[in-house]
């Protein structure tokens, strides 16, 4: 799985670079996949179309969790504010050495310093609604809630 990942990082790290209409950005929020994840996006016009892929949680007797998804933004005001919709992994639990992934979607604002194409410091937030199929006795089924977002595009 790492080198699938490894893999994965290197070939959109490269692509960033080909493309002018394309952003390649790390950080922490639900629209870059969990605690620490990398995004991968090709700007139309006003919109973004990304993948993710990152470290969704840890804990120390269960290990890693990896999250990925999908999703578009789309210009609101002017070439800063921007509203979009997020598939993917939404949230993780972890009971000892079980883990819960929570699978669903988002809705999300992100605020661009620079401007929605540019090199730039991103802020912003979602709000997410995801469930599992994992044991039912150790966590709930659908899980809820609000996640901020800090990250940088290049």
């Amino acid at each position: 799985m790492k080198s699938v990942i490894s893999t994965l990082i290197l070939f959109l790290a490269s692509l960033s670079y080909a493309d002018d209409d394309a952003n390649l950005s790390v950080g922490w929020g639900t629209d870059h996949g969990g605690a620490a994840g990398l995004r991968y996006a090709l700007n139309r016009g006003a919109s973004k179309y990304y993948g993710t892929v990152s470290l969704l949680g840890y804990s120390s007797s269960a290990g890693a969790e990896a999250g990925y998804g999908v999703g578009w933004e789309h210009l609101v005001s002017g070439d800063k504010h921007a509203l979009g919709v997020f598939a993917g992994t939404v949230a993780v639990d972890f009971n000892g050495d079980e883990t819960a992934v929570y699978h669903g979607l988002a809705g999300t604002y992100n605020y661009y310093f620079r401007g929605f194409s540019e090199r730039t410091l991103v802020v912003g937030g979602s709000i997410y609604g995801g469930t599992t199929s994992s044991n039912e006795r150790l966590f709930e089924d659908d899980k809820y809630g609000i996640n901020a977002k800090l990250a940088f595009q290049w």
